[in-house]
């Protein structure tokens, strides 16, 4: 039997590569700088992440949570490199569906691998937006709880549809509100620690009491999805000046300065108050920033909070799942219509809406602890076929055997993995079973796509003379 080659990037009316019909259609602007890069990463990751996370963490990690954000970092740095790697090659909008399906030769392999991630984007957020709705709760008690997703979702949709230049706006205000927090609850534990009130504490890293790292594992496993912003850099790709430049050090850069914040942050917290059981799950960080700054520095974190996950957080993780939705529909792996611009715009507005709706149905139907027990498996699974991508293609199909190549395409992207698939068989049931139907449907997809597997979908290398 004759096995068919179907090119992801064909136009089905006509059999003639999508790129000539996409001709006629508006593109991308490209207009970020380095410096938007950088912000729009920091951002999406929330500098002042542990507030809101440290109560629900530091319970499972029996108060390790520094040490957490330490592996998932490390894991994150080596993954990291092999995004630098090939999004020198394939500056494109897509993110792992792009790098996986151009450098494995196999856009069904790509499609799974982007597939896998979509889950994670489509899930974020939400996990935003309820944690904003939650803090908006407690600043305002009357309000019934529906509206603040609703009044939310409507938000954060409307800005990522008017293109990233209006959202790197927002966002550089944004990330000015959440270092005035860090700075202050930072000078405030110095002062404290100076008075004799606070003592440093090496239990947020150590405690040999109850070590586990079965303990610290689960921990990391929930810690992973505040790096995504790395990922979320290379969603635009397409967007950015000079992508094969500016792309690789927003990722380095935005990676290395939140990790450092993650990790004082918590370090600081630990120190405040050593003895993780006396931590309340809800109100964690909130108490702690009350032991050195009161309640002003309470009132004023609260505020930061809402407004970093509802709407800094929010409005940049519709803006990236739109991006990778646009990559697989632009290229009919999804219905045509998640591949279209809107003219005045430049947006993908059709994957915008749909984000946005999704979102707006999760936040009204589930909880932050559901979501949160999920968000990380799918993003996992795609790092773990990038850096394997990176071996194959850089390596076992490169021509370069030297000591640098051998460092770089093959050690490094084998410990990114190694210590991804570590934390990815410490997820809980939950996000196994969720995974696992997620994946199954993508699949199912695929299937439907390369009737029964019978075609290959292939790899367009043809993008580079279409963004030439």
């Amino acid at each position: 039997m004759t096995t068919t080659t179907i090119a992801s990037g064909t136009s089905a009316r006509t059999g003639a590569p999508a790129q000539r019909d996409a001709a006629a259609q508006p593109t991308l602007k490209r207009s970020l700088k380095l410096s938007d890069l950088t912000v729009y990463g920091l951002i999406f990751m929330i500098p002042v992440a542990p507030i809101a996370f440290y109560g629900s963490q530091v319970g499972g990690a029996h108060g390790l949570v520094a040490t957490a954000y330490v592996i998932g970092l490390v894991a994150m740095l080596f993954t990291a490199f092999s995004y630098i790697s090939l999004s020198k090659l394939y500056p494109y909008a897509g993110s792992v569906y792009n790098f996986v399906r151009q450098g494995t030769g196999n856009g069904g392999l790509g499609f799974i691998a982007g597939w896998g991630i979509i889950l994670d984007y489509l899930l974020l957020p939400a996990v935003t937006t309820l944690v904003g709705a939650g803090f908006l709760g407690q600043l305002l008690p009357g309000v019934p709880g529906w509206v603040w997703p609703v009044l939310i979702v409507a938000i954060i949709g409307t800005i990522s549809s008017l293109g990233v230049n209006i959202l790197s706006k927002f966002s550089k205000a944004f990330l000015a509100l959440q270092l005035v927090l860090i700075v202050w609850f930072v000078g405030a534990t110095l002062v404290a620690v100076g008075n004799g009130t606070v003592r440093f504490s090496a239990a947020a890293f150590y405690n040999p009491s109850d070590f586990s790292f079965a303990n610290v594992l689960s921990a990391t496993g929930l810690v992973i999805v505040s790096f995504l912003g790395y990922d979320a850099i290379s969603t635009l790709s397409e967007e950015a000046e000079r992508p094969r430049r500016n792309v690789p050090r927003a990722i380095i850069s935005s990676l290395l300065v939140i990790g450092t914040i993650f990790v004082v942050l918590t370090f600081l917290a630990g120190s405040i108050q050593p003895d993780y059981t006396k931590v309340d799950p809800d109100s964690g960080f909130l108490d702690i920033l009350g032991i050195v700054g009161g309640q002003p520095l309470q009132v004023f974190a609260s505020i930061v909070v809402v407004l970093s996950f509802s709407l800094a957080s929010g409005e940049e993780c519709v803006t990236s799942v739109s991006r990778v939705l646009y990559a697989v529909g632009r290229d009919g792996l999804l219905p045509r219509a998640f591949g279209r611009l809107d003219a005045r715009f430049r947006t993908p507005l059709f994957a915008t809406v749909v984000v946005s709706v999704i979102t707006l149905v999760l936040s009204l139907a589930t909880t932050t602890d559901v979501i949160g027990n999920v968000v990380s498996f799918g993003a996992l699974f795609s790092f773990i076929l990038l850096n394997l991508t990176v071996v194959w293609h850089l390596f076992v199909k490169g021509d370069d055997r030297g000591v640098k190549s051998v460092f770089a395409h093959v050690v490094s992207p084998l410990i990114g993995a190694g210590v991804s698939l570590w934390i990815f068989t410490g997820l809980g049931t939950l996000s196994w079973t969720i995974g696992a139907i997620w994946l199954a449907f993508g699949l199912a997809i695929l299937a439907v796509r390369t009737h029964g597997f019978r075609a290959n979908l292939g790899r367009e290398g043809d993008l580079a003379a279409y963004f030439a």
